[in-house]
């Protein structure tokens, strides 16, 4: 392969300055702290909520694969 010769240097181009000034970017103020479950009653006090099953006994449970490729 033949010498090309110098590669010519590409000038870079100095960034303007912007046009006006801006404010720096701030932090927002954190949040309300979280409920804390040792500070507070998991339910109200008196009620008590029902409870539901996750399975129901007696129920046909499925069969097959549960995407089948036809």
């Amino acid at each position: 392969m033949a010498d090309p010769g110098a590669i010519p240097e590409v000038p870079t181009n100095p960034t303007p300055a912007p046009d006006t000034p801006y404010d720096p970017p701030t932090v927002p103020s954190p949040g309300p702290s979280p409920e804390i479950p040792g500070d507070s009653p998991s339910e109200a006090p008196g009620i008590t909520p029902a409870e539901v099953p996750v399975t129901t006994p007696g129920m046909p449970t499925p069969t097959g694969p549960a995407n089948p490729v036809a």
